[in-house]
This record gives C-alpha cells, structure tokens and sequence, in this order.
C-alpha cells in the first residue's frame, strides 16, 4: 500500500467567511501546509529548497468540499503523492473532521523546478497513469458574452518562494466571482429571495504563474445552468491578453435561513441568462 502522510490543523475564528464557514482556501491552506511537510519528511524542507534554488510551483487544483466545518474544528489531512512521467507531483488529500466525516478531498499537480528545470525526487513513487478525478476546462467560446473587470494582484500576497501559491490563486478567483454576483445579481437579491449559493468544488488550471505586483484582467460568464446549481467560469488573463488561468467551479443554490438545497430563483435566472453559454 502507498504511503499515506498524516497531519492533523485546527481551524480558527479568522478562517471563516460570511456564511461562517471555513473558507474555501482554508482547505488549500492546510492542503499545502501538509504538502510542504510531506517534502520536508522526504528531506526537502523550504530551507533546503530555498538554498539549493527549488520553486514549488502550482500547477493545477481539482477540489471537492463534502462536509461544511466551523471554527475550531479539527481536520485530520492525510496526503499521497506520486511523480509523473514530466517529473511533476501528483497529490491526493482527504480532509477528515473530528466526527469522522470527510470534509474536503483536494487533489492537485504541483512542480519543483530547479533553474527553469523540473526537479526529480528519487524517493517518490512514479507513476505512468493515474485515475485522475480532474475533468478539461474547456477554452471560453469566441462569442460568449463576459464580464470583465481588472484586479491588481498586490506584492503581499508572494509567497517564500517569490510567486504566488495555489491559495492566492484562488484568493482572486473568490474575488471575481464576488465581482460578478455584485455586478449582476445584486446582493440585496439574496436576503429578497432568501436564497445564496454554496462553493461545493470545482477546478483551477494554471497555465503561466501571474506576477506579484501585475494588473489583470477577470473575465467571467455561465457555463451551465440547472435547477438547483450552475457552473461559473473565470479566465485570468494579463494585459496583453494572454491566458494566465482559469477556473470551473459549481455552486448549489441554497436557502439562506436553513442552508438546504433549493431551486433557483427566477429572478436570478433573468439577471444572469445573458452570460450562459
């Protein structure tokens, strides 16, 4: 059997939102929190990669959150991770609450690159297949009606390795779906319908790492719509209009006063009909 890494976190008052859950990128957090402990367990702590020129580059995320948690919870992160044939690594993590439950499972690619180069280590397994959970985010159609607003990616968000890891990422994904609903929706409608949309996973794939301290551009529509969910779509691009990243993730309409699942409301559907594929 495949070694399976163990690390148990806590979460805190200043990882929730404002449905008062943990954040989305609090699991991320943890996720890479475990990551960096497994290479330090392998003998690549930061201080070693850092001194021998290693960045540990994110490359793609597939996540699913199953189980919501609130403040003081504590989740047991257990990690596997393979190396691909391109010498990129393969983590699966399973995000277990203290009743047991899962609460998130993440599993993404990350790079060591040493000068520019894909860093080998030996010590990890390598695989040639994979049953990969991630599914292809489609390019954005050449016609497909967006919005488009601009976002500075501040200096402070860097991390160690001077780039931004896979939570900052997200962190600007969070914000154009905010954008988006703001510009379109209208918060009042939530309270008005008694209705709001829960995070329940989705992909993000990086395809050219955006640089602290850069402008960018946020362009976001509709994927697919069904009665009770919808899958939201954002490219990050830069001002040149190359493609950074984009991201896929699917929301479930719920209601605000009790959080179970509901069909949508009409007069979202009318405000955001014109932005579905």
């Amino acid at each position: 059997m495949h070694q399976i890494f163990h690390k148990t976190l806590k979460t805190r008052h200043f990882d929730l939102d404002w449905n008062r859950h943990v954040t989305s990128r609090t699991y991320e957090k943890f996720g890479y929190d475990a990551r960096c402990e497994v290479l330090k367990e392998l003998g690549y702590s930061i201080e070693r990669m850092l001194s021998e020129g290693l960045t540990f580059l994110p490359n793609s995320s597939y996540v699913r959150f199953l189980n919501q948690q609130f403040v003081n919870s504590e989740i047991h992160v257990e990690t596997q991770v393979f190396q691909l044939p391109n010498h990129s690594l393969l983590w699966k993590q399973t995000m277990v609450g203290s009743d047991n439950k899962k609460a998130c499972e993440i599993e993404s690619i990350s790079t060591l690159l040493q000068n520019g180069t894909p860093f080998r280590i030996d010590s990890i397994e390598q695989i040639r297949t994979t049953e990969s959970n991630q599914f292809t985010i489609h390019p954005k159609p050449t016609t497909q009606n967006t919005i488009e607003h601009s976002y500075y990616i501040p200096y402070s968000d860097m991390n160690c390795f001077w780039i931004l890891s896979a939570d900052s990422i997200w962190k600007i994904f969070e914000e154009g779906r905010f954008l988006f609903f703001k510009e379109i929706v209208d918060f009042e409608l939530i309270k008005e319908t008694d209705s709001t949309t829960f995070f329940m996973g989705g992909e993000i794939q990086i395809f050219h790492e955006p640089s602290p301290g850069s402008h960018v551009k946020l362009l976001s529509w509709i994927e697919k719509f069904e009665k009770i969910r919808f899958y939201f779509r954002q490219d990050i691009m830069d001002q040149s209009g190359k493609l950074l990243a984009s991201m896929k993730d699917e929301q479930l309409f719920v209601s605000l006063s009790n959080s179970r699942p509901k069909r949508a409301p009409s007069a979202f559907f009318d405000k955001i009909e014109r932005f579905i594929e």
